[in-house]
């Protein structure tokens, strides 16, 4: 008697706890269980608040200290694409000196101004050999690149859960990202992608590439996709080449001159964190873009 009365139950146990939801912690953006980050005890935090034009500067100078890039710097290429970020990391990696939008290709300015590239001689692709500038096409530089060599090219969207980022693509023959991913795809050199948190977005980017690039309706006005995964270089990326602390997002967007701007929470140690503000006030008061 007494198995027949347990044989129910214990099948009904068994059931519930088949029917029960797959609990998994949150994850963050770089993959932590949220519960782990939540319990830490930080000594110390500071929220750091980046206009526009400071997460290009820190950006670049965050690539500048890298240990990668200085290797291929010492030892091999590296290769700076047109950019607007590219800029600022061509100024920090090769001196570049030369007006504002000149090292620039595609662009996204406001409809009711005039191109401020107009009668602006555009600069070509930076090819750096050892360190040197190499009079060598971009072209030319791509296949010669070795598997650790590294070009930048930056982006126009960034999902930053998932490592994803999505370059604007005008030219009929895919631009400059299509020239690179022929080789970096393949394992002859890697694609670095900076790109800055104010370009976030939650859209999967490979479900937006597919309606850019797939679609048969009448185009105005709209460019194809190209989406990467994996290679993307932020802020938080930066902040982490100075410090070893932990960062995240906190606020998007401002005004007086915060507007796409970005606020950090940097938190780990003080002496960590200290570094950190100490990077801070060499990118603090970065004049914006075309007010260098």
């Amino acid at each position: 008697m007494k198995r027949r009365f347990l044989l129910p139950i214990v099948a009904l146990l068994l059931m519930s706890s088949c029917m029960r939801p797959n609990k998994e912690p949150g994850l963050s953006v770089e993959g932590k269980a949220m519960d782990t980050l939540s319990q830490k005890n930080y000594e110390y935090i500071f929220t750091l608040r980046l206009t526009v034009s400071e997460s290009k500067r820190l950006i670049a100078k965050g690539i500048a200290v890298n240990k990668e890039v200085r290797e291929r710097l010492e030892n091999g290429m590296v290769i700076i694409t047109l950019g607007t970020t590219n800029t600022y990391i061509a100024e920090e990696l090769a001196g570049l000196d030369t007006p504002r939008g000149s090292f620039v290709t595609g662009r996204i300015y406001p409809g009711y101004k005039e191109d401020f590239q107009k009668g602006m001689k555009r600069h070509s692709e930076i090819v750096l050999v050892k360190g040197k500038m190499a009079d060598m096409s971009y072209t030319d530089a791509l296949a010669k690149m070795e598997p650790q060599d590294i070009v930048f090219k930056g982006a126009n969207m960034l999902n930053y859960a998932k490592r994803q980022a999505a370059v604007c693509v005008g030219a009929p023959d895919g631009g400059t990202v299509a020239k690179l991913r022929r080789y970096t795809d393949n394992g002859r050199g890697r694609w670095i992608c900076p790109v800055g948190l104010e370009k976030s977005t939650a859209q999967d980017l490979f479900e937006i590439q597919k309606i850019t690039n797939n679609s048969s309706a009448e185009r105005k006005n709209t460019v194809k996709l190209n989406v990467t995964e994996g290679n993307v270089y932020t802020e938080i990326e930066a902040v982490k080449e100075f410090a070893d602390v932990d960062v995240f997002v906190t606020a998007k967007g401002g005004v007086d001159g915060a507007e796409g701007g970005v606020s950090l929470l940097v938190c780990g140690s003080k002496v960590e964190v200290q570094k950190v503000e100490a990077v801070v006030r060499q990118v603090s008061g970065e004049p914006d873009f075309l007010k260098k």
